[in-house]
């Protein structure tokens, strides 16, 4: 069922009423590091959360890099209004510079090898583009329900609009920030520069890049096919879950095992081979189909997939792509009025 079927509730207030441009920037952003910061207070498995750190990442670090992103998704809002009331041209978006700038600025805000906001803020920053662009073609209103119909139809012309100094960007962020470790593989798409060797006498945008890496990153399948599993699976199951539970914890963690059963977790397979990642996908299913956190059999199977992601192997299974479609969900919540 399309997210355009669901009745979905608002809770603006009359002082989210404002109508200035700069009030739609600062809601967007807010909205964007309160939904990667909330991801974290679910004990998701084999995630991390206030109950269960990393050795290497500690809640704080994620934290710190949640907080980084308000910049870079407070200057994407702007641009998004700017491009929608015909004063810069899609093309001038400038995503990619965007985006590896905000990498470089969350690195400086703590220290730990890996890079927190990576996915979360690749996926963000196309819906802050056009979440903006909306908002104000609706007079600068906030209060307003959000038409994902609309919204998923401008990211996709943010990425098409965009140019090869994006792509370059982008390629220069991913090869920098992401961790050799993560991608124990000698096979030449998982190589970044890839793309840019094949293309690189061509004029070509973000879109054709992730089509390019859609099969070897769930990120990249989710934005070259217009955020499909991530609003049709994952917002769906977090407003479902909300409206019968009034809980953002229970939301974030329904919602967590859903996609994770939905396709295998490519941070995963990356780290520890397809066959891991097929057993994984295999145990949310079977979370999914015992009711997940509506039962008692649910929550058990949760625990036990939970302990098998934390004891199974030498370091922790953690389904870290899963983890960036569920913020994004919770940024389309936030963006519509959910509160927590």
């Amino acid at each position: 069922m399309h997210l355009t079927n669901i009745a979905l509730m608002s809770f603006f207030t009359e002082n989210e009423v404002k109508g200035h441009a700069i009030d739609v920037q600062l809601y967007v952003a807010q909205c964007a590091v309160l939904a990667h910061n909330l991801l974290y207070i679910a004990d998701k498995p084999g995630g991390a959360s206030f109950s269960h750190e990393f050795s290497d990442t500690k809640t704080e670090h994620f934290f710190a890099g949640g907080s980084s992103l308000f910049a870079p998704i407070f200057e994407l809002s702007k641009r998004g209004i700017l491009i929608a009331q015909n004063h810069m041209w899609f093309d001038d978006a400038e995503l990619g510079l965007i985006i590896a700038k905000g990498l470089d600025r969350a690195k400086s805000w703590y220290f730990s090898e890996g890079n927190t906001i990576l996915g979360t803020i690749i996926m963000f920053s196309p819906l802050a583009l056009a979440s903006a662009y909306f908002f104000a073609n609706e007079g600068m209103r906030v209060n307003v329900p959000l038409n994902l119909d609309i919204i998923l139809e401008l990211v996709e012309q943010f990425l098409k609009y965009s140019s090869t100094q994006d792509c370059v960007y982008l390629t220069n962020a991913l090869t920098q920030h992401v961790s050799t470790r993560v991608l124990p593989s000698d096979k030449p798409e998982d190589d970044f520069t890839s793309f840019l060797k094949i293309h690189e006498y061509e004029n070509t945008n973000l879109f054709e890049f992730t089509k390019f890496y859609e099969d070897r990153d769930l990120v990249f399948y989710e934005l070259s096919h217009k955020y499909h599993i991530t609003t049709n699976i994952g917002l769906v199951t977090f407003l479902r879950t909300y409206e019968e539970t009034r809980s953002f914890r229970d939301a974030i963690v329904q919602t967590f095992v859903t996609l994770l059963a939905e396709k295998k977790d490519t941070h995963i397979a990356k780290r520890f081979g397809n066959e891991i990642a097929s057993e994984v996908r295999d145990h949310a299913k079977a979370i999914v189909e015992n009711g997940g956190i509506f039962t008692k059999e649910g929550k058990n199977s949760i625990k036990e997939l939970d302990n098998y992601m934390r004891m199974s192997q030498k370091r922790n299974i953690n389904a870290g792509t899963t983890a960036d479609l569920t913020a994004t969900a919770i940024f389309l919540a936030l963006l519509h009025g959910y509160r927590p």
